[in-house]
């Protein structure tokens, strides 16, 4: 895929650190699969977040899940 479709497909995704999106015109998308593990507190913290991602998967482990969102919100 041509990099600038795959930051709009994919908005919240992560580039492998071999990756440059100013030097790669095409890129390729991977879905990680993350084996069960316990939420390990990170650095990233965005301003209007209650907790910070994972350290691991930089998920929210259900966080989201729980809240109350109008529908199409997701």
């Amino acid at each position: 895929m041509a990099t600038p479709a795959i930051a709009q497909a994919y908005p919240n995704g992560r580039m492998h650190s071999c990756f440059h999106f100013t030097l790669q015109a095409r890129g390729m998308v991977e879905t990680m699969q993350y084996p069960p593990h316990a939420y390990e507190e990170s650095t990233v913290v965005y301003e209007d977040a209650t907790m910070p991602l994972c350290k691991v998967c930089m998920g929210t482990h259900g966080a989201l899940d729980r809240l109350i969102l109008p529908p199409g919100v997701r």
